[in-house]
């Protein structure tokens, strides 16, 4: 008897069979109908689903073999993973590797055998199909033909198993994450909000004077506060847009009194970087059909993004324009520009061109991706270009609206 060696790939291959989670699972009808379906095409007693570990042979599927698994050593099955194709032994007497072969000489009296091995999604070889019979018969190229389609077959069913694991394993992964945002909202959001708001009294002077260090400490308190609040209802609305939750009404508004607003609400944030903020408005009457508190997110994200950016002394530019049949509303800054490496990954969650640097001024990563997604709930798109130490300018477009538009909810 010759043992069968081991695969060049073994190790991946052993992977493999463990990533498809079907040894040692109960028997399932998808895949004894496959050996049901081979006994009767084939005209033999015995035919099995076979997987190979480090040391036996499992049956997945049988029919006419009582026997749940073999050793590996002596397993036809073992040799037939060694080929590509159709592996065959017409009269096992006859060979040199099987004639004293144990399960030849014993029950279940192996004289002929037939195995196609059968692989695994990533292309490794982790059992077979075969036939058995207890005398020696011939096996054509059309029954090696008929084998290998029986074997596809087994793995499609392999992919089946894939796809619901795979499923299973994204509803838990939603599961979880469901539960993370619960947690983030009723958790963490409402004691932080109440810690914000007691800082701010104390700011404002309701504890009476504090001496300078401790009036700068809770100045620093309530900016850290502040800024775990943005990354929280950051990622909540982020999780909004992703499950299309978020609701936006849309009604037709003159976008003038809207920008300027928003220019003036980033004065105070502006003055902290040294840096001017200036309305431009080259598009006079404009209107579209926007969600205006949806709008001031957008805009209080880019314009946020651009003072940050911009060297003291510079200017930040709000600009309403008509472009290309619609209304182009940008917001430009004289900074450094965004890296050319970067321009894939700007809109991800969690992006950041340079994290020390990005981090040391605020920011959760989260803003252009939730802007970008708000501005299509808008009807819009969202774009930057960009030149090195030159500036960016983050553009979106919006469809302009009609003379006396309806309301449209979404």
């Amino acid at each position: 008897m010759l043992p069968p060696s081991l695969p060049p790939d073994e190790s991946r291959r052993l992977l493999a069979l463990r990533n498809l989670c079907v040894l040692d699972t109960p028997a399932e009808e998808r895949f004894d109908r496959i050996v049901r379906t081979a006994a009767r095409l084939f005209g033999v007693p015995i035919a099995l689903v076979s997987l190979l570990d480090e040391g036996r042979q499992w049956f997945k599927a049988r029919v006419g073999l009582s026997a749940s698994e073999t050793p590996r050593d002596v397993s036809f099955c073992g040799h037939a993973i060694l080929s590509p194709g159709a592996f065959v032994v017409p009269d096992a007497f006859l060979d040199a590797r099987f004639h004293d072969n144990p399960l030849v000489v014993g029950a279940p009296f192996v004289r002929f055998y037939a195995g196609h091995p059968v692989r695994a999604p990533d292309g490794s070889r982790v059992g077979t199909l075969c036939i058995i019979d207890s005398a020696a018969r011939e096996f054509s190229d059309a029954d090696r033909a008929a084998l290998a389609d029986l074997a596809a077959w087994v793995e499609l069913e392999f992919d089946a198993v894939t796809v619901r694991l795979a499923r299973v394993a994204l509803e838990e992964q939603q599961r979880l994450k469901n539960e993370f945002v619960s947690t983030v909202s009723h958790e963490l959001r409402t004691p932080l909000t109440s810690i914000r708001g007691s800082l701010g009294l104390l700011e404002g002077g309701v504890a009476g004077p504090m001496p300078a260090p401790v009036a700068e400490m809770i100045g620093i308190a309530r900016k850290n506060s502040e800024r775990l609040i943005r990354l929280i209802n950051d990622i909540l609305d982020l999780d909004k847009l992703e499950s299309g939750k978020l609701d936006v009404s849309l009604e037709p508004a003159e976008l003038a009194p809207l920008l300027a607003h928003a220019v003036e609400a980033h004065q105070g944030y502006a003055c902290e970087y040294g840096v001017q903020v200036e309305l431009m408005l080259d598009a006079p009457g404009a209107r579209a059909r926007v969600d205006a508190d949806r709008l001031e997110q957008v805009l209080a994200n880019l314009l946020s993004n651009a003072i940050k950016f911009s060297p003291r002394g510079e200017r930040v530019t709000l600009r309403l324009v008509r472009h290309a049949g619609g209304l182009r509303v940008a917001v430009e800054d004289r900074g450094p520009g965004v890296p050319d490496a970067f321009r894939a990954r700007i809109f991800q969650k969690f992006a950041q061109a340079d994290g020390s640097d990005s981090r040391g001024r605020g920011g959760t990563g989260l803003g252009l991706s939730i802007a970008r997604g708000l501005v299509e709930r808008l009807g819009g798109t969202l774009d930057y270009v960009t030149a090195r130490d030159a500036g960016t300018t983050f553009w979106f477009d919006l469809p302009e609206c009609p003379p006396d538009s309806p309301p449209n909810s979404v």
